[in-house]
């Protein structure tokens, strides 16, 4: 979101937002930086901030070179006390899967992130109540335990502190100057973290499968989403208990990418059923007649 241009010096002040956090200001890449402190710890960026909250931001050439946008996630050279991993992670230490219902079948989700229709996350209903306990129990057992020493991987799971809940991630990246990018695999957020806020996970905490499901809306031509459909995708589906149908499933080796494609079904109408896809693709109509 562009809030500032100047033309004499070929700079443009923006705020970047990940595609799930837009426009929501207190969620923007800024804001998690600033709130993180993180011009404290980083030599090669200097940000300055103004009384009324804006802020902007100057890199040096070699910080610039260092950052590569890949597949929407921003990586950094790892630091050289960091240790990479496979692509891959030994099931060994993994939770189960998590049951999915078979092609056809129905069911009860709720849907905690909507980019557009070609991504969103699902978490099961039934499962809810589970997770609410195991966050509780998470947030009760690293409030009171000792901080341990942590060796830092990336594709490995630990316990984040993220604002003021503990939560069961992946890193999936391993910034300079003690920050990594991690994935909360019960909610499927991409979060910030500094280094101190990550602990072990402990065995007691990998029972539950992880309750993050990767979908896609089936019913709709696979495109690129302009914003107005994506947010007419969000407002119908996001923070809302819905009806899935499973039409695939796409596995992998690791069990947070495994990604369905699905219709969605708004079933809240006392006298009708809602198919998202039909809406959606109603949308696009409309969407089309405007231009």
């Amino acid at each position: 979101k562009v809030v500032k241009q100047d033309g004499s010096k070929g700079i443009a002040h923006v705020y970047l937002f990940a595609p799930e956090n837009f426009p929501d200001m207190d969620r923007s890449v800024n804001r998690q930086i600033k709130n993180a402190d993180l011009w404290k710890h980083q030599k090669d960026v200097f940000l300055s901030v103004t009384p009324s909250g804006t802020s902007s931001t100057k890199m040096t050439s070699d910080a610039v070179s260092a950052l590569r946008l890949t597949s929407g996630r921003l990586e950094k050279s790892f630091s050289d006390s960091a240790k990479e991993s496979s692509s891959a992670v030994s099931t060994t230490d993994m939770p189960a899967p998590l049951p999915l219902s078979k092609t056809g079948e129905l069911m009860d989700v709720y849907v905690s992130v909507a980019c557009h229709p070609g991504h969103f996350i699902v978490q099961p209903w039934k499962e809810l109540h589970n997770l609410e306990a195991l966050m509780e129990e998470m947030l009760l057992y690293y409030s009171r335990a000792e901080e341990k020493p942590v060796n830092i991987e990336k594709n490995k799971l630990y316990a984040a502190k993220i604002e003021n809940q503990w939560y069961r991630v992946i890193i999936k990246g391993i910034l300079r100057n003690g920050f990594l990018s991690v994935y909360e695999l019960d909610y499927g957020k991409h979060e910030f973290v500094s280094i101190e806020k990550v602990q072990p996970l402990m065995d007691t905490f990998r029972k539950l499968p992880f309750q993050a499901i990767t979908a896609q809306l089936a019913g709709v031509k696979s495109q690129q989403w302009s914003e107005e459909a994506s947010i007419v995708f969000r407002n119908l589906v996001e923070k809302k208990p819905l009806v899935a149908q499973i039409q695939a499933v796409n596995e992998s080796t690791n069990s947070w990418d495994r990604k369905i494609v699905t219709f969605l079904v708004d079933t809240s109408l006392p006298d009708t059923d809602i198919w998202i896809h039909d809406f959606v693709s109603q949308s696009l109509v409309e969407f089309s007649k405007d231009d």
